[in-house]
């Protein structure tokens, strides 16, 4: 749209209209896209500063069309005044998240008189806006090297290759949380700049919800219900006896390996080593707390649940793999056993790698699907909620959208050495390709 105030533009106008090539006031509305209301006040203000549109030739002067000086107050939006508010803006975590009025009381400590209004409109010209901060989980060195090093691995995989996992996770269920927070100052481009994410931590939850899935099945899904007494008394008699058929192999094995040192140990001093069945050697133990422990993973995800939907998927595909994450309760020596016993194949994980795991795009899409009406406030009305979301409203083409990521993710961690500061999705196509 043109400026009225362009001198240039105004200059056409006069031109325009003066007598020697006389256009209309409606033709000149065509040629600039000015309203008639505005051409006759330009012509109007330049005829009352001398312009004359009968001299031969034409003279149009500078402060024909230039802007009148404004009386009032001199503006605050200074280059200087614009720079200084968006370095602090710019500067820190806590730069991003101040109002106005923070702002504006900074700028009370330099001596400057400024309002809030002002900051807002500078940061809005600017391109600012205030919105929610991009979240990521927090990386340590060590992490970042493990995620290069697995993507490196597995760079060269085919969507055919990922086809072959079994994608599984668990996520937490708040009942009736109302999800909100604060929000950070950026411009459209610097959504994963280190100052605009905030990470997010594992922490409480009401129940926890369990699914797994392919490319081409989705499995079985599990909610986790609370332990009772008679539950918890059951599975140390379980573990008592299992215990029991374990301790003679692990005393086998301690007494192999242990053998040749015990033997040179004989006329040397110190204690001869002595067998001790505890967790060091292998016995079994459960961990205190209400927390979801390798004997509960076991008894009501693995060996009913991810085991058989394992071998069913691998009567269509022989290599297929089951990911799990790097929770205790996967990792528990014994998960090990399970698995060989029954032929199923692991996919080594990296540590703290959400963004690899397309079941974590379930869970977002799941919780807005289940608080569609507001957030459930009973336990029941959850599970309900959630089981009948995974079954009918988590459709398979989702899900295939989401494992054929992977590839793009892999190549945006590669490039940021293990980071995960960039937007997940799908690769960008180049038009025209």
């Amino acid at each position: 749209m043109p400026k009225k105030s362009d001198p240039a533009l105004r200059a056409t106008v006069l031109a325009l209209k003066a007598s020697a090539v006389g256009k209309t006031t409606s033709q000149i509305t065509s040629i600039t896209g000015l309203s008639k209301r505005t051409i006759n006040d330009i012509f109007a203000r330049a005829v009352q500063r001398g312009f004359d549109p009968n001299s031969v030739p034409l003279d149009i002067r500078s402060e024909h069309v230039e802007d009148a000086r404004r009386t009032g107050r001199p503006t605050k939006q200074t280059e200087d005044i614009k720079t200084i508010i968006i370095d602090k803006v710019r500067r820190d975590r806590y730069g991003r998240e101040k109002s106005c009025a923070d702002l504006v009381g900074d700028f009370s400590d330099l001596g400057i008189s400024i309002s809030a209004t002002t900051i807002w409109r500078i940061l809005k010209k600017a391109g600012f806006n205030k919105t929610k901060p991009t979240r990521k989980p927090g990386l340590t060195k060590k992490m970042m090297a493990q995620r290069l090093e697995w993507c490196l691995k597995h760079q060269d995989w085919t969507l055919e290759d990922w086809k072959n996992v079994i994608w599984s996770d668990e996520t937490s269920v708040v009942l009736n949380f109302r999800r909100g927070g604060y929000r950070v100052w950026r411009t459209a481009d610097e959504a994963f700049s280190p100052t605009c994410i905030r990470e997010r931590w594992k922490g409480y939850s009401e129940f926890m919800f369990w699914g797994c899935f392919t490319y081409d099945k989705k499995g079985p899904c599990h909610c986790w219900l609370p332990e009772t007494a008679q539950e918890k008394k059951q599975a140390q008699k379980d573990i008592e006896k299992l215990n029991k058929k374990l301790e003679p192999i692990a005393k086998e094995q301690w007494e192999l390996s242990t053998g040749m040192s015990r033997l040179g140990l004989r006329d040397k001093p110190g204690t001869k080593p002595q067998w001790s069945w505890n967790a060091k050697t292998g016995r079994l133990t459960r961990q205190k707390g209400k927390g979801i422990d390798w004997w509960r993973y076991q008894k009501e995800i693995l060996i009913p649940k991810m085991i058989p939907f394992a071998k069913e998927c691998m009567e269509s595909r022989s290599g297929t793999l089951v990911q799990e994450d790097n929770a205790p309760a996967h990792k528990h020596h014994y998960q090990q056993h399970v698995y060989k016993l029954h032929e199923v194949q692991q996919l080594l994980w990296c540590p703290n790698s959400p963004d690899l795991n397309p079941i974590e795009q379930a869970w977002p899409f799941m919780k807005r699907r289940t608080t569609l009406k507001g957030a459930p406030k009973a336990r029941k009305e959850a599970i309900d909620a959630w089981t009948k979301c995974w079954n009918e409203d988590l459709t398979q083409d989702k899900i295939q959208s989401w494992i054929e990521r992977l590839p793009h993710h892999i190549e945006e961690i590669i490039q940021l050495k293990g980071g995960n500061a960039y937007k997940e999705g799908r690769a960008k196509k180049n038009k025209g390709l």
